[in-house]
């Protein structure tokens, strides 16, 4: 039991917030109080609160102790009650658990079933992010209630180990690394991304792409320019030439891969399909379109769920509508 100074002044005594929970060191002084003989009012007024809330909390840690005593050979044991400060506190914390909110994860069963089918490839056999399973969900649940308005909240879910998957089955989030300067040693082929238009940079509009591979224009030259409206690659030698195809061409800073965000988010994706250093030649066309398709239609977080496809279509109708130009090849575009 600790015991206080009798001398205790009365402003460590009336500290107490309103409507706020008795803590712990509160507790420490009404077990002094009490063993000093002060009745619950007296000890609601040292304290500054209700002589109810001292009787609570009295009620709530009151201890049974046995008292042993030896006469006549014999041991007697009798038994008292006491109040303890460390029983009244475990008490508190107990309850203060089990109040509240229940946790969401213990009503989401589907939700979570659904979240390691996708992000442990169990689904259809692609790998999710914590952000796309809670787009994906949306789709395919119908209780809305049952899936968390954060991903953070998945991440903790994770975290904890709520889910079978765990951190190190997540693509992403082991293979982050901070973006390192190399000395520039090679000579730019052309326009530098930094003169690319602002819009290019914000997102603002449809039309400016980045990309690792070319394929000579398919289209009308009108559509073609209003779809394509700049082309952004990296500096190697096979893209010399680009300047032919387009007009507005730039390129990224030599080993700078993060300036062309885009590209590199999807090269990750194409890495979750086919393994770095393993030849493309090894999977069938069948497999690729299908590669293609689901990374097409991923639900990205950039586009509040939708997928780029879906981004894409939109726009593309809305350029083609103000064309009188037929469009020679729909394929190329929707492959």
């Amino acid at each position: 039991m600790t015991h206080l100074n009798d001398t205790m002044s009365t402003s460590l005594l009336t500290t107490h917030k309103k409507n706020a929970y008795l803590t712990k060191e509160e507790r420490v002084m009404i077990a002094t109080l009490k063993s000093q003989g002060l009745s619950n009012r007296a000890i609601g007024r040292q304290l500054g609160v209700n002589y109810q809330t001292i009787n609570n909390e009295l009620n709530r840690g009151t201890v049974r102790q046995l008292r042993r005593q030896k006469s006549n050979g014999k041991i007697y044991e009798y038994s008292y009650y006491i109040y303890s400060y460390e029983a009244g506190q475990a008490t508190y914390l107990e309850h203060h658990r089990h109040s509240g909110r229940r946790c969401l994860c213990y009503s989401s069963k589907q939700f979570l079933r659904l979240s390691d089918q996708l992000m442990l490839g169990e689904f259809d056999d692609h790998h999710y992010s914590p952000q796309a399973v809670i787009y994906k969900a949306q789709d395919l649940m119908n209780d809305g209630t049952l899936i968390p308005k954060s991903v953070v909240t998945l991440y903790q879910w994770i975290n904890e180990g709520v889910l079978r998957t765990s951190n190190l089955d997540l693509f992403e989030k082991p293979k982050r690394k901070h973006h390192r300067t190399h000395p520039q040693a090679k000579r730019c082929l052309g326009p530098n991304i930094a003169q690319r238009p602002q819009t290019a940079d914000q997102r603002s509009e449809i039309g400016h792409w980045e990309l690792d591979t070319v394929q000579g224009q398919k289209m009308g030259t009108d559509a073609y320019y209003r779809i394509f409206k700049t082309i952004t690659s990296d500096n190697g030698s096979e893209f010399s030439e680009l300047t032919q195809v387009h007009d507005h061409v730039f390129y990224a800073d030599p080993y700078s891969p993060w300036e062309r965000e885009s590209n590199e988010i999807n090269n990750r994706f194409l890495r979750k399909e086919i393994t770095k250093g393993e030849a493309i030649n090894n999977y069938s066309s069948a497999q690729i379109i299908a590669t293609n398709d689901w990374m097409n239609h991923y639900p990205r977080a950039m586009f509040n769920g939708h997928s780029s496809m879906d981004i894409y279509r939109k726009a593309f109708y809305q350029e083609i509508s103000q064309l009188h130009q037929p469009i020679i090849n729909w394929s190329v575009l929707f492959i």
